[in-house]
């Protein structure tokens, strides 16, 4: 089955941010460089916390110590290339995403790979795509097979494929939503797909048992 447009309509209905999350996007914007560890290590802690909230635990993960890290390793002026750059150049994405993904390398790869979606999305709103592994599932399950990402040995390719079907979705939905899906819309709608399809799991399931 595939998402019409009610479904698509309501998904977005509930764009409403929650106080604690938009106090996060409100704090990336006014503190995106890291001349102060304290500052980065409040934003670590409450993106750890949104982590927990949608189900994705981070292990052993010290915020002080990402956040001194961040500090010296040259983020600010991969960020200034990505904010000056006169297109979306998606090898400057993706070479980003590997190395905030690396700064969170003794996280398991997985941790390591949303957590630093989550950081870019939080600072890049309009650029960043937010990865977890049911969002990843829901994605190729909307984009219907292969997205078409040619994997780069410096990049993440897992992240690189997520992020090109997102692409793809943003602009195969535009029609049910009436325009171009922001990656916090698109958030949305790939969360409420999730849901969807493990609610229809688990009713299909508890039929097989009843039978």
């Amino acid at each position: 089955m595939k998402p019409n447009r009610e479904f698509i309509q309501d998904a977005l209905a509930s764009v409403i941010v929650d106080p604690r999350t938009r106090a996060l996007y409100e704090l990336c914007f006014m503190h995106r460089h890291h001349f102060q560890d304290d500052i980065v290590a409040d934003k670590l802690r409450m993106m750890v916390r949104v982590c927990v909230e949608q189900g994705l635990l981070v292990n052993d993960f010290s915020a002080e110590l990402v956040a001194h890290r961040l500090g010296r390793s040259g983020i600010d002026r991969w960020f200034a290339s990505l904010a000056t750059a006169e297109h979306l150049d998606l090898a400057l994405v993706f070479e980003l995403h590997k190395r905030v993904m690396d700064v969170f390398s003794d996280l398991p790869e997985m941790q390591a790979r949303s957590l630093a979606a989550k950081y870019l999305h939080y600072h890049f709103p309009e650029l960043f795509y937010i990865y977890d592994a049911g969002l990843e599932t829901a994605a190729f399950d909307l984009g219907e097979g292969e997205c078409g990402y040619l994997a780069r040995a410096e990049h993440d390719p897992i992240y690189g494929a997520f992020f090109s079907c997102c692409r793809k979705l943003a602009d195969k939905l535009a029609p049910l939503a009436g325009h171009r899906l922001s990656p916090r819309e698109l958030d949305l709608i790939l969360r409420a797909w999730r849901d969807r399809t493990m609610t229809r799991s688990t009713q299909s399931s508890d039929h097989a048992l009843a039978a």
